[in-house]
C-alpha cells in the first residue's frame, strides 16, 4: 500500500539585514575557552532568512495509518537512499525512502532489535554504513549501544556504564573521524554531560558538568572530530575537540537569530555547518562550525514536536517530529 503523504510548497523570502532588510535582531552569543498521494492542504509557516528569494517543496509523512506510522520517534539518521528512525514507543527502527514511502522495520521481525525490554532512542550511521542504535533499558536494565550491518546482523554491542545518572532522555552519535561513539546523559535537572567510547565500549572521556551542562539530549560530530552537544534546559550548544577538551559554547536563551529555546536534535552537514532543532520555536538554526549564526529554516505547522535532524547526501534536510518526518529537498 502506498503511504499517504503530503507535498507542500513553501515560499522562503530571504533578507539581508545589512542592506536594510528586516532580520533577526538578537545575535548568537558565543563564549570561548581561549586558543505520492496528497492529503488535504495544511497551513504552512514562512520565515525570513538571509539571502535572495526561492520556493521549496516539502514532503511530510509518517502519521498515516498502517505499519509505517510513527508514534514516539526520537532519533533519525540518513544513508544514501534511506531514512532511519528510532521509534521509542514502537520499540523498533523504521526505514523510509527519501520520497516518503515506508520500506520496512529494521531488523525485520525483531521487535526491540532482539533486546526484550529495551527501546531504541537514537540512531547513527558510521563511515562504513553500519547502523548504530542507542537502546534504553531504564529502569529495569542497563542502557546499551548496538551496531548492526545493513542486513540487520549484529556486529558489536556494549552496555553503558552506571557511573552517571540515568532516566533522562539520551542521545548518541558515531563520529566519522574515528568511529568513536558519543552518548549524552543527565540527572534531568541539575547536571549532565557526554561520554566518548571506543567501538568496543571502552570509556575514553567524559565531560559536561564542569561547563555547567544541565540536560544535554543530542550530540553530533564533524569530520575533524569536534563534538557538538545541545543542552535542552540551558539552551546552549557545547563544543569539544576530539580529545574532550572544551572549546566553546554558543546559542543561549532566546527565540530568534542565533538564540535557542529548548534545542534538541543536532547534526553537521558536508560543509561543516551545524544544524540545531530549536524545538519551542519550531525551526532549524544553522551555524558555522565555530557557532556563528548563519540563518534558520522555519518548519511547517504540522511539524509540531521537532526532535531530530539529519542531512542527506543529496542535500536534503530531514527533520524528525514525534509522529512525522519533514523532508526539504534543499535548504
Amino acid at each position: 500500500m502506498c503511504p499517504e503523504f503530503e507535498i507542500l510548497k513553501i515560499t522562503v523570502t530571504q533578507v539581508n539585514p545589512a542592506a536594510g532588510g528586516r532580520g533577526d535582531a538578537v545575535p548568537a552569543k558565543v563564549e570561548t575557552a581561549g586558543p505520492a498521494q496528497a492529503t488535504r492542504p495544511l497551513p504552512v509557516d514562512t520565515k525570513e532568512v538571509s539571502g535572495g528569494s526561492s520556493s521549496v517543496r516539502v514532503i511530510i509523512f509518517g502519521d498515516e495509518s498502517g505499519p509505517g506510522n510513527l508514534l514516539g520517534a526520537r532519533g533519525v539518521a540518513v544513508s544514501p537512499d534511506k531514512i532511519w528512525v528510532a521509534d521509542q514507543t514502537k520499540a523498533r527502527l523504521q526505514v523510509y525512502n527519501m520520497a516518503g514511502a515506508f520500506q520496512h522495520e529494521f531488523p525485520q521481525e525483531a521487535p526491540g532489535l532482539g533486546y526484550p525490554g529495551k527501546r531504541p532512542v537514537d540512531v547513527s550511521i558510521d563511515r562504513d554504513g553500519h547502523i548504530w542504535v542507542l537502546m534504553t533499558g531504564y529502569p529495569a536494565s542497563a542502557d546499551r549501544v548496538v551496531q548492526l550491518d545493513r542486513e540487520g546482523h549484529l556486529k558489536a554491542n556494549f552496555e553503558l556504564p552506571d557511573n552517571v545518572p540515568r532516566g533522562a532522555t539520551r542521545g548518541m552519535a558515531v563520529g566519522l573521524h574515528n568511529d568513536h561513539v558519543f552518548v549524552t546523559w543527565s540527572d534531568t535537572l541539575y547536571s549532565g554531560g557526554v561520554q566518548a567510547f571506543q567501538p568496543d565500549g571502552k570509556l575514553l572521556w567524559g565531560v559536561g558538568p564542569q561547563q555547567g551542562m544541565k540536560m544535554p539530549m543530542h550530540v553530533a560530530a564533524n569530520e575533524e572530530g569536534n563534538v557538538y552537544v545541545s543542552d535542552y534546559n540551558f539552551h546552549y550548544v557545547y563544543v569539544y575537540d576530539a580529545s574532550g577538551r572544551y572549546v566553546l559554547k554558543f546559542g543561549g536563551p532566546g527565540r530568534s537569530g542565533g538564540r535557542l529555546n529548548r534545542p534538541r536534535g543536532i547534526c553537521v552537514d558536508g560543509s561543516g555547518h551545524v544544524l540545531v532543532v530549536d524545538s519551542e520555536s519550531r525551526r532549524v538554526v544553522m551555524y558555522s562550525g565555530r557557532g556563528t549564526y548563519i540563518r534558520d529554516i522555519a518548519l511547517p505547522r504540522r511539524a509540531e514536536y521537532p526532535v531530530g535532524v539529519a542531512v542527506g547526501p543529496g542535500g536534503q534536510l530531514v527533520v524528525l517530529n514525534k509522529n512525522t518526518i519533514v523532508v526539504f529537498p534543499r535548504y
